[in-house]
């Protein structure tokens, strides 16, 4: 057929695809497609209109994934000979004989021929005809997060993972056609999204009525994780609308089926072309509907409805202040990391260098059924930002992803108090004025701490001895509150068998702006189904130790006391003072005999 000629047959298909009603779209089966077949495709390349690009077919790529088949094609036209595939691209809808063949999904990094790769229409009109269960979180409760949560470990690299899972797997080396898109983060934080999810472009907001206000085949579309002040989305193309119902990126977006999240419209500015792999910069227009499914050949979506997000707050004080509304979408698998970037993203706002500084952090869990959770921490460091963040994901992520009950965060309010220096103190040393005490003693403790610029300073605690003091060795665990909370932990191994006690242990956890002095003595317990026994007399542990449930776990140490002293700068370090436990003597009787003491426990056993 003579160029020309060709460009008028494409030009009837194009009319016949916009100008047909919505549902009447006809396809073609796969088994129809051919190499050397023509074709057109549509999709955004400036503004908010779909615009046609022609194809050929080359050949049909069968089984390439567990029974998934794809259309290959060279795309030719709106310069793609130049740019290759675009980014931004996925879903962009293909014609075949005038009739719908599927969706533009992937593309090969430095091809130098816009190869592409094309979803069966057949399999996307299938999404969701078998339903699968949303993915519950699965994390294990006290080996998991929630442990390394008390230890005071903030992975990045667990933060990187999270993120980098969010990326779409490639199909045969190649990579998808989806572009990444934020809005109002910095370079660090679009830093970080950058490694974890290859390339992302920084994204303007479109003016009213820039981006189109209806969605139709080849319109340009965002699967939203993150909303409000900080946007970030995937966007890509509609492939096919069915009246509110959309089809669209012909790849998996999250992979995780039966999920729920924002959908938006955007707006083009320009291509930008790259041998690595071409993009389009794109403004965000607003939420106009929401995706409801997920899988290997696409997303689906409905226009009108609406998506549960989790909504947040984030205030930074500092030389200024500033206050940031986000919405992040509600996904167990996904919310923890969106709130941690959302909150990298609001320091970076607000912060006038990238250097080392101190943070404040404090943040209002409100769960589903009215309860608060709080917490507070402190950071000092080049990294103090990314290590608050970390905080937040790793509350986050055991609360949305803990495996002892189903919980809904209704709300995530977080301050930040930033100091332009580091504050953090360093516990070299600690010793008592005396060693050898009695139960109810007033005792006096000398601390020496290390400045952030090394200078050494000293301070007194004045601390109360137990009243039921035992006789024998007794030893202060000195430090601040994250090391003596694991260290408190470590001697108490108590798993949480129910959500009742895991908040109960979250709500006892320190910040560095605190001092913690635990008194320690050995004394043979046990931690039965989430609670510590500690001092049970030999005949008791033995019968728990019999049982067959394997439950109780044997302590050989047991905490007396726990005190805790807010400081003005955070401390780091942990130091133990042994001291002696005596009985006080008794007073004696109105003969001048001593008293009798308190009678011995059956067993043999004090205490």
């Amino acid at each position: 057929m003579p160029p020309r000629c060709r460009s008028l047959a494409a030009s009837a298909i194009l009319a016949l695809a916009l100008a047909a009603p919505a549902g009447a779209q006809e396809i073609i089966p796969l088994e129809e497609v051919r190499p050397g077949q023509r074709g057109t495709g549509l999709s955004v390349f400036a503004g908010s209109t779909p615009e046609r690009f022609e194809l050929e077919v080359l050949g049909v790529w069968r089984n390439v994934q567990p029974d998934t088949s794809y259309i290959l094609a060279r795309l030719e036209g709106r310069g793609l000979e130049r740019t290759g595939v675009i980014a931004g691209m996925s879903g962009s809808p293909v014609y075949l004989d005038g009739r719908l063949a599927g969706a533009v999904a992937f593309a090969w990094p430095f091809a130098q021929e816009p190869i592409a790769g094309i979803t069966p229409i057949e399999a996307m009109r299938g999404l969701g005809a078998v339903r699968s269960p949303s993915v519950p979180g699965g994390q294990t409760v006290w080996s998991g997060r929630l442990q390394r949560l008390v230890a005071g470990e903030l992975d990045r690299g667990a933060l990187e993972e999270a993120l980098a899972r969010l990326a779409p797997s490639p199909v045969g080396g190649s990579r998808s056609g989806l572009q990444w898109v934020t809005s109002g983060f910095g370079p660090a934080t679009r830093s970080l999204l950058a490694g974890a999810l290859g390339s992302v472009a920084p994204a303007g907001a479109a003016g009213p009525g820039a981006a189109a206000s209806e969605l139709e085949p080849g319109s340009a579309v965002a699967a939203v994780l993150v909303d409000g002040d900080l946007r970030l989305a995937a966007t890509g193309t509609v492939t096919d609308r069915t009246g509110d119902r959309i089809l669209a990126f012909g790849h998996p977006f999250l992979g995780l089926g039966s999920v729920r999240f924002p959908m938006a419209v955007a707006e083009v500015i320009t291509v930008v072309s790259s041998r690595f792999n071409s993009f389009k910069v794109a403004n965000m227009g607003p939420v106009v509907g929401a995706f409801d499914f997920d899988q290997l050949v696409g997303i689906r979506g409905s226009v009108g409805a609406v998506a549960p997000t989790i909504p947040m707050q984030v205030t930074v004080r500092g030389e200024s202040e500033r206050r940031m509304e986000m919405r992040v979408a509600e996904i167990p698998l996904v919310s923890p990391s969106m709130a941690a970037v959302a909150l990298l993203g609001a320091i970076e706002g607000n912060a006038d260098s990238s250097g080392s500084e101190g943070i404040d952090l404090a943040v209002r869990f409100h769960l589903d059924d009215g309860e608060v959770l709080e917490t507070r921490q402190s950071f000092d460091g080049v990294g103090s930002p990314i290590q608050a963040a970390l905080h937040l994901f790793a509350y986050t992520g055991f609360l949305l992803q803990n495996s002892l009950a189903e919980v809904s965060l209704e709300a995530i309010e977080v301050e930040v108090e930033r100091s332009v220096e580091p504050r953090l103190a360093r516990l070299v040393g600690a010793h008592a004025t005396r060693t050898l005490l009695q139960p109810g003693d007033r005792l006096d403790l000398l601390l020496t701490l290390a400045a952030h610029r090394g200078e050494e300073f000293q301070r007194t605690l004045a601390l109360e001895l137990p009243t039921d003091l035992p006789e024998g060795g007794y030893s202060l665990l000195v430090g601040d509150g994250t090391s003596a909370d694991a260290a408190r932990l470590a001697i108490e191994r108590a798993e949480p068998v129910s959500f009742r006690q895991a908040l109960e242990l979250l709500r006892s956890l320190h910040s560095r702006r605190e001092v913690v002095v635990l008194g320690v003595f050995e004394g043979a317990g046990l931690a039965v189904a989430g609670e510590v026994l500690p001092q049970l007399p030999a005949s008791i542990r033995s019968l728990w130790g019999a049982a067959a449930s394997g439950s109780a776990v044997p302590l050989r140490l047991a905490l007396a006391q726990q005190e805790e002293l807010e400081r003005v700068v955070p401390v780091q370090g942990l130091v133990r003072i042994d001291l002696q436990g005596e009985r006080r003597a008794p007073l004696p009787g109105p003969d001048g005999e001593p008293a009798a003491g308190p009678p011995t426990p059956a067993g043999g056993e004090a205490g």
